[in-house]
């Protein structure tokens, strides 16, 4: 069933797109940031503590914190080779870090994060920093302290990130700086233009600092990055030059505010991430390759700046309807881009990506002006969510906007191919009509899977129209959704715009998954 919805918001929603001062990455509709945005997963809660000294309560101590199982290198060594060298150089054996996928990974978009143009010829961080002198971190005052996951002081971590919320991006160059000044051959992990690679390294650390007290959660998305991390050459000896490069970044941006509780958390913090990865890329190592080639056996441009391309993996590659994977073209070496799959799993093996070329964007023009048949892709490990999971029986409801209806139409055809009972509300925005460019192949769907409706969405306004409250007003209109499993893909104003909506309803937030696609 299709019904056609010609609306326009009456209000206007204050939407900022991520939260707490974070950089929204430069966006192309074709590439996914999923798993990103998944609701309350980046939240980093402000800290209110009218006794508190730089961000920490008078008194904490961290002494009395859970030590998690030691890395072989030992985590303090950091600590200890910072202080002691006062510079940007470590040994190899420190603490195991972050990782260089959120470092590395060029967006999940998540489905758009096209980077930013810079110079091809090879612009590099400049090791700035290594001659300069970092104050040690102040003394701390002794008392327990609460402590989240893995005996985390979130305390300690949510207010370093709090402190340095104007300094972030100068967070990230510094790190950067640091490592390859310590490690420059890590360098070729990289490509040329890192300002998406600094951006996803905050999205990453937020996102981390924000899940700290959620065990489940934060082992899912560490899991995710090391397994994911495989694919740019990441090997576990990285991870200690990763971890002294973040603690003295750091150490560097809050310069007297940065206290000694501040370093033993994240000391603490980083030696439990980069286990976790670590093991995961381990473990995965053992059944499936780094990342798989895959042939272009069909490209079709159907607008302008949108294309569709079909490719066969030389090898099985398995992946569920809704996820998405990091993609590679040989056009642009180095540099990923994260595509949601838009076909359920085929007999014939083959992989259908939906690609929206977006503003100076390096891959996604590349893919949908530049790749032809006969040319291959590289494939990272799929991730993110199982829209069509035959365990739940709640009913879906799905906002898309643009590209964001690929992982859709891949949960679609799984229900229908499994004759699945659940009903699915899926309401579609574009621009403008010519947009809707999935819109044939929903109807097609519906017409075997009675269960589907339909609702199209554009502005009586046309393109220009951009009322961030579009789709949020009509989904509320709709109905009650608090007993639907809810999927959100798509630009950012309308996602968080519905998210608003859908919040007002009282939707439990674990009901809730969500994929910013950026902008239109």
């Amino acid at each position: 069933m299709t019904m056609w919805t010609h609306s326009r918001a009456a209000g206007k929603r204050d939407t900022t797109g991520r939260k707490n001062g974070v950089p929204v990455e430069e966006g192309a509709a074709g590439e996914a940031a999923p798993d990103a945005a998944r609701s309350g997963a980046s939240a980093v809660a402000p800290l209110v503590d009218p006794n508190s000294q730089n961000g920490v309560p008078a008194g904490g101590h961290i002494d009395g914190t859970p030590q998690a199982r030691p890395v072989p290198n030992g985590v303090e060594q950091v600590r200890r080779d910072d202080m002691a060298k006062n510079g940007a150089s470590h040994q190899e054996g420190g603490p195991r870090l972050m990782t260089v996928s959120d470092l590395q990974d060029s967006d999940a978009s998540s489905d758009d994060g096209d980077e930013t143009p810079e110079p091809e010829s090879g612009w590099h961080e400049h090791a700035d920093t290594q001659q300069q002198t970092v104050p040690a971190p102040a003394a701390a005052v002794r008392e327990p302290v609460r402590t989240g996951a893995f005996g985390f002081d979130t305390y300690a971590l949510r207010a370093t990130i709090t402190l340095a919320e104007d300094k972030l991006e100068a967070l990230a160059r510094r790190f950067y700086a640091n490592l390859f000044a310590s490690r420059p051959e890590l360098r070729e992990l990289f490509p040329a233009g890192m300002e998406v690679q600094r951006s996803r390294l905050v999205s990453a650390l937020i996102r981390i600092v924000g899940s700290a007290e959620n065990r489940e959660e934060l082992v899912s998305y560490l899991e995710g990055l090391g397994r994911d991390h495989r694919k740019f050459g990441v090997i576990t000896e990285h991870y200690g030059p990763l971890g002294s490069a973040l603690v003295m970044a750091f150490r560097q941006e809050l310069g007297e505010q940065w206290t000694e509780r501040h370093e033993k958390a994240w000391v603490h913090a980083y030696d439990t991430i980069a286990m976790i990865m670590a093991e995961s890329a381990e473990r995965d190592a053992v059944m499936w390759p780094a990342w798989w080639d895959a042939e272009v056996v069909f490209h079709r441009r159907l607008l302008d700046d949108l294309a569709i391309i079909q490719a066969r993996p030389h090898t099985d590659y398995p992946y569920r309807p809704g996820q998405y994977c990091y993609v590679q073209s040989s056009r642009r070496p180095k540099m990923w881009r994260a595509l949601s799959m838009a076909s359920a799993p085929r007999d014939d093996g083959l992989v259908e990506f939906h690609v929206r070329a977006v503003g100076a964007g390096w891959v996604s023009s590349a893919l949908v002006w530049r790749t032809e048949a006969g040319d291959v892709l590289r494939l990272g490990a799929p991730q993110g969510y199982d829209l069509a999971n035959p365990r739940s029986e709640r009913d879906l409801l799905c906002i898309a906007g643009g590209v964001g209806i690929a992982p859709i139409l891949a949960g679609l055809q799984e229900l229908e191919q499994r004759l699945d009972g659940r009903r699915v509300h899926v309401f579609y925005a574009g621009r403008d009509r010519d947009s809707l460019y999935a819109l044939p192949h929903l109807e097609s769907i519906g017409v075997r899977y009675r269960r589907l409706t339909v609702v199209p969405v554009v502005s009586p306004e046309g393109p220009e129209d951009r009322s961030p409250d579009l789709m949020g007003n009509i989904v509320s209109a709709y109905g009650d959704w608090r007993q639907h499993d809810v999927y959100l893909a798509g630009p950012t104003t309308m996602v968080q715009a519905a998210l608003s909506r859908l919040r007002e309803q009282q939707i439990p937030e674990e009901q809730i998954v969500c994929d910013d696609y950026g902008t239109w």
